[in-house]
């Protein structure tokens, strides 16, 4: 299977250092050079060169070429879902992606819990929060203690922290509301911790992850990066674990 990724930064250098990928493509050129891969000149080029293109650029980047992949045929994994907290889009490019016989893949990134969401949603699910809690200065915030600076709906805090809380997409779209957000800076912490806390007919569940983050971008969780390499290397597995 020949890889191609749209986007040359932090997520890309984690998939090329641990599998083989045949083309990239980023506007920023400069940022592919220290990549084993070819480097296209466009998206087309892109295209032509690959059976499977992951997005690790932005969620701009989503909105702009995921369409075209899909109209071209080719399979795609999407890591900034927050491109896809528009609805309509959303709904729109997956039932084209149906329609083509293609696939949309949406790593879990840095968060866990994604099985246990689907599996209570067949039996009553009633309510999903999210809370984040980074490092202040990460966030762009000076603040002396903890601090909650937003409180709102997933497809608000998008909008807000549009490469912060992407997990916060992933989990309205898998769980089928726009979940609950909030939103910490805390001057003291030095990981991204997600708290997950999940209502339903099942019973309750509390899911913390505290995230060590990536040695290349202190903006990305190091699980969030590593999530698509593991996405990537078991598509062809013939056990499958989990939902």
């Amino acid at each position: 299977m020949r890889i191609g990724i749209i986007g040359c930064g932090n997520i890309a250098h984690q998939i090329a250092r641990r599998l083989k990928v045949h083309a990239v493509y980023d506007i920023q050129r400069e940022k592919c050079r220290d990549l084993d891969a070819k480097i296209c000149n466009d998206l087309e080029e892109l295209i032509g060169e690959s059976d499977l293109i992951v997005e690790a650029a932005s969620p701009d980047a989503v909105k702009e070429y995921a369409m075209k992949i899909i109209e071209a045929g080719k399979s795609m994994v999407i890591m900034s879902i927050g491109g896809l907290v528009n609805r309509e889009f959303r709904d729109a490019l997956f039932s084209r992606a149906r329609e083509k016989g293609t696939r949309i893949y949406l790593p879990s990134g840095a968060i866990g819990g994604i099985d246990l969401i689907k599996t209570a949603k067949l039996g009553g699910l009633r309510k999903v929060t999210l809370r984040t809690i980074k490092n202040s200065h990460t966030l762009g915030y000076q603040v002396s203690e903890r601090t909650l600076i937003f409180k709102g709906k997933a497809s608000e805090a998008i909008e807000k922290f549009p490469k912060s809380v992407n997990v916060s997409v992933l989990l309205s779209i898998v769980s089928g509301m726009d979940i609950d957000v909030e939103v910490y800076a805390d001057p003291q912490v030095k990981e991204n911790i997600h708290e997950i806390y999940v209502e339903g007919d099942f019973g309750t569940a509390e899911i913390r992850v505290r995230n060590k983050p990536s040695p290349d971008n202190p903006k990305t969780s190091y699980l969030a990066a590593l999530s698509p390499v593991y996405l990537l290397s078991s598509l062809e597995d013939v056990v499958r674990m989990g939902v």
